[in-house]
């Protein structure tokens, strides 16, 4: 099997920390605004396809860790290196991401964790693995 690895390019060019962080206020303000809608179109208009990847597999990681998965079975179930998955669990730990976690409806969090449980049956299920295609 040939695995890919993309690897998203940052540029080595530093921006003005002050100036960074008033641009980055912004956004988050502007972002905070957006519709369901409009901040699907954000997402998927100004990431690429490895972005988008990325920070999913992170917020899937982070959810996994409120569900008692341990790094390993994290690691393993998402696809991300052990040293991210340690890295976020320790900022997990730490309480970095309560407020990130809190706004998750019991609904939401139901359906997502049914899809990380089907990711994780799909390794070795190939009945799981159907359901994810749907």
């Amino acid at each position: 099997m040939l695995t890919l690895v993309i690897m998203t390019n940052i540029s080595k060019n530093n921006i003005n920390a002050p100036d960074f962080q008033a641009v980055q206020k912004q956004l988050i303000e502007h972002i905070a605004k957006l519709t369901k809608q409009n901040a699907s179109a954000l997402i998927t208009n100004l990431l690429t396809d490895t972005e988008q990847i990325m920070i999913v597999k992170r917020y899937g990681a982070i959810f996994m860790y409120t569900q008692k998965y341990s790094p390993y079975r994290v690691s393993h179930t998402l696809g991300i290196s052990q040293p991210t998955a340690c890295r976020l669990y320790t900022q997990y730990q730490d309480g970095q991401f309560d407020d990130l976690m809190s706004t998750l409806k019991k609904k939401e969090k139901n359906q997502f964790l049914a899809r990380i449980e089907d990711l994780i049956m799909a390794q070795v299920n190939t009945k799981a693995r159907a359901r994810l295609t749907r």
